[in-house]
């Protein structure tokens, strides 16, 4: 006798606990919204963010301090005036390379607003991207990041090659690097504030 879908169905029903049934229905939606492109970009995003890890210090032996080409490295404003990050060197810098397709850089994004909120006048932001401004601007008016410092690059310093975004580098004022994070972290952390933390009273 074949096995009808709706016998698979019943005997799926007496078998199974409720728990395993919402599970199994969640994990299917799950896969649902990854599948459709428009849902794509921020189920990722929303699933990276909750198993990023907070960053590490780097230790005394790979800090590195940036080279002249770095120091006298230039981005844009969202006005297209140039900025040196040698213009920077009044505070420590936080500089994140990132894209608005981006999911890993989209899902980090919250925690670095936290942080921004916390330290925007004891540190610069440097959020860099290599889009148009004009994308730029729609993706912080969608999200509401309209206050994060958003900053357009062309080029990239030997010093913050990366084969792939998210990446984040935290410099101290006389341009030490303490921080190389390669993926998204989690940057609101209590351990990265303490990084800053201990940073600012050098």
């Amino acid at each position: 006798m074949a096995f009808s879908p709706s016998d698979y169905l019943k005997n799926y029903f007496k078998k199974k606990k409720t728990f395993s049934i919402i599970t199994d229905f969640l994990f299917i939606i799950l896969l649902i919204l990854l599948i459709i492109p428009g849902t794509r970009k921020e189920v990722s995003s929303f699933f990276i963010r909750m198993v990023s890890l907070p960053p590490s210090e780097l230790s005394s032996d790979n800090q590195f301090t940036i080279n002249e080409q770095a120091v006298n490295w230039q981005f844009y404003d969202m006005q297209g005036n140039t900025i040196s990050l040698s213009s920077l060197n009044d505070k420590p810098v936080f500089l994140n390379f990132w894209a608005t397709w981006c999911p890993p850089c989209i899902g980090e994004l919250p925690g670095i607003a936290d942080l921004y909120a916390d330290y925007k006048d004891k540190i610069h932001f440097v959020l860099v991207s290599n889009e148009h401004p004009d994308k730029v601007q729609a993706f912080a008016g969608k999200k509401g990041y309209e206050q994060l410092p958003f900053y357009i690059h062309t080029s990239t310093p030997a010093d913050f090659a990366s084969e792939s975004i998210p990446a984040t580098f935290l410099i101290s004022q006389d341009g030490t690097v303490v921080i190389s994070k390669k993926g998204a972290a989690r940057w609101n952390s209590d351990k990265m504030k303490k990084i800053i933390d201990d940073l600012l009273q050098q």
